[in-house]
């Protein structure tokens, strides 16, 4: 983005400024400058110093500051109707990856999110920019924090939380391996995602059978369709991975009944978790068309979109996170 001399005059007056220890000065010139470049709309520049001032505040540990300019930087991608480009969400990335996990850095994620699903072609915002917060996130063993943003980034981000879930796994008794990566496996298939439902699960597998190969007790022969000829698959010592990998199988078949004897055999397995039966109507739902007699209300993409739009900041929250009563105990 070009902006014209003038801006880069002030914008060397203000390093120096910030340079010289001014930051209070500086940070209020900062918004001076912009409100007026963005009354002249001048947006471009108002959208360079703020990117630049945020930046050089919080390199300079001024942290009420420096977020105030990055928020500052949001509402004037709104005002301006900045689309989401490599350009405009480097910017973000930048800035979060400066800030230190508060409150601040959460308004401005949330703030950031927002303004993506209003100007990317995604309905819950733009999947790189989510993939770069779930990682963020994992790194800080934020998990429930990050499975939101996982579920709307990138093919790449259902391998990550595959592998966020193997560890955060480990924290907790080996017995309950299944109910953790039941968390990818079912969503995702409530968003239709069959792909990274595959994904995840066979990523956790791979992590926890790495330190742990006693998960596997053998092989055995699955016909994928009834003309098939049938393919070996891995046993588990834990009935509710077999359980995912049948169903991540069942779906892409059309097995309604065998989806319903699935449910069946393995519903001792599947009572531990209560928000299970939602998720699996849900994909019942979607898959075979199986109506319930009480209509459901359970809508994963729309609690997704909800959660993103939010003021409040509860995009930080996994929609069906919220239903799974081990995400309060475990963090």
């Amino acid at each position: 983005m070009s902006t014209g001399r003038g801006t880069d005059k002030i914008l060397e007056k203000l390093r120096t400024s910030v340079n010289n220890g001014n930051y209070y000065e500086a940070h209020q010139m900062y918004r001076t400058v912009c409100r007026r470049y963005i009354k002249q709309e001048k947006h471009n520049s108002a959208i360079e110093l703020l990117y630049s001032g945020g930046q050089l505040l919080l390199e300079h540990k001024q942290i009420g500051s420096g977020t105030d300019l990055s928020l500052y930087l949001v509402d004037a991608y709104k005002e301006a109707e900045i689309p989401v480009t490599e350009e405009s969400r480097a910017r973000i990335t930048r800035l979060l990856s400066l800030l230190p996990n508060e409150p601040g850095r959460r308004r401005f994620m949330d703030a950031a999110v927002q303004w993506s699903v209003k100007f990317s072609d995604s309905v819950v915002g733009d999947p790189e920019l989510h993939h770069f917060i779930g990682e963020m996130l994992w790194k800080e063993k934020s998990y429930s924090e990050a499975e939101p943003h996982f579920l709307a980034g990138l093919p790449a981000s259902s391998r990550s939380y595959g592998n966020m879930l193997a560890e955060w796994a480990s924290q907790d008794h080996p017995s309950k391996l299944g109910t953790y990566i039941s968390r990818a496996v079912l969503q995702y298939l409530c968003l239709r995602n069959i792909r990274d439902a595959r994904t995840s699960f066979d990523t956790f597998i791979e992590a926890v059978a790495e330190k742990d190969s006693s998960i596997k007790s053998g092989t055995a022969p699955y016909r994928p369709t009834l003309a098939s000829d049938p393919v070996q698959i891995s046993l588990y010592t834990i009935p509710l991975l077999n359980f995912l990998q049948l169903l991540i199988l069942t779906v892409q078949r059309d097995a309604r009944d065998l989806f319903t004897k699935l449910r069946t055999k393995y519903s001792s397995s599947l009572a531990v978790e209560p928000s299970f039966d939602d998720l699996l109507n849900k994909i019942g739902e979607v898959f075979f068309d199986i109506k319930l007699q009480k209509p459901q209300q359970y809508n994963l993409l729309q609690d997704l979109m909800n959660s993103f739009l939010s003021p409040s900041g509860s995009a930080s929250e996994s929609p069906a996170g919220a239903r799974m009563s081990m995400s309060s105990d475990l963090e």
